[in-house]
């Protein structure tokens, strides 16, 4: 390859047998010719040094060409612990992907690595050398988080981002999804609504809870955070909360809701006659296929992160930016009235 720039729009003109007007129409993505003839193009262009390796990349990742030059391969990182989710995340960001023809590794982390293993580990999955990383929640520990984040390499992570974090972020919004769940009850006319699941072990739980007290009080409902569950529970801590009377329940985890719904039934309540059920759940329950619950856009938030990644890659100097991908409410069968 000879020294770059050293050939012109001329010389490919002459090689191609084009002219330099549709030559440059094709390397500036302006329509005008078949697919293929703009990939042959912008391949004799790199080959022959007119476009150097950060160009070419960059008219991929912004999907000028439908037959990469490059292949890009990217890695997503996430804990067995979230795998029923991650299905639907990683097909998201295989769907995307996939438009460009580039690789998607999916690494899963059932322990946490400590310190003096973790350059051996990501050695022995070449992530120094992946062209991008995805970093799924619900990671073991924060720690290992954090060793993540330090790679020099383009970052897109699916969560909540902490404080001063510099990196990217898309997250479906579970802080949207409590809103709208407590909106609705209130609405059919709930004012005592209890809310069930951990609030600590995870920023998204975390987030849950501030919603609640958030939407809460912008409702004006009083409640008491001493009758709310905000940790591991059990049918008998269940009891002891329900003594409160409350009209409405909202599940904040989705591994809570089957269990919430059978142990309220084996109470003798009925949903919703006696009490509503709200839950967040990942997708459609398949025990409780009408539970009312806003939808959260898992699938759609990993084809999102796919777009934010090859966004990325094309604008290295841009801020972080953080997107929240927030769904409509489904009704179901599980919530009603309250008189």
């Amino acid at each position: 390859m000879g020294t770059r720039k050293s050939i012109t729009l001329h010389d490919l003109s002459q090689e191609l047998g084009l002219s330099i007007q549709t030559i440059s129409k094709a390397l500036s993505g302006r329509a005008g010719m078949s697919e293929e003839t703009r990939s042959r193009i912008i391949r004799t262009a790199f080959v022959r040094g007119y476009l150097t390796v950060s160009q070419a990349r960059a008219m991929v990742s912004r999907g000028i060409t439908p037959y990469p030059t490059f292949q890009f391969r990217f890695v997503l990182i996430q804990s067995r612990q979230s795998m029923n989710y991650n299905v639907l995340l990683t097909e998201g960001i295989r769907e995307r992907l996939d438009q460009l023809e580039h690789r998607l590794e999916s690494y899963v982390l059932d322990e946490d690595v400590p310190d003096h293993a973790f350059s051996d580990w990501m050695e022995q999955r070449n992530l120094p050398t992946a062209d991008g990383l995805f970093i799924a929640p619900r990671l073991l520990s924060d720690s290992t988080e954090r060793k993540l984040f330090e790679l020099p390499l383009p970052k897109v992570l699916i969560n909540y981002p902490r404080p001063l974090s510099r990196i990217d972020s898309v997250i479906w919004d579970v802080f949207e999804a409590v809103c709208m769940a407590v909106d609705r009850l209130s609405q059919l006319g709930h004012t005592r609504i209890m809310y069930v699941g951990d609030i600590h072990s995870q920023r998204g739980y975390t987030r849950r809870w501030q919603a609640f007290e958030e939407m809460m009080g912008e409702l004006q409902l009083d409640y008491d955070a001493e009758l709310q569950i905000t940790d591991i529970w059990d049918e008998c801590m269940l009891i002891d909360k329900l003594r409160s009377q409350p009209t409405a329940i909202i599940a904040g985890i989705d591994e809570d809701i089957v269990r919430l719904y059978d142990s309220l039934t084996s109470l003798g309540y009925r949903i919703p006659e006696d009490i509503s059920l709200v839950g967040l759940a990942n997708g459609p329950v398949a025990a409780l296929p009408h539970l009312s619950r806003p939808q959260l856009l898992i699938r759609e938030t990993g084809y999102k992160a796919a777009e934010k990644m090859l966004w990325r890659l094309a604008n290295h100097g841009e801020p972080c930016e953080h997107i929240r991908i927030a769904g409509p409410f489904h009704n179901g069968q599980t919530i009603r009235r309250f008189s």
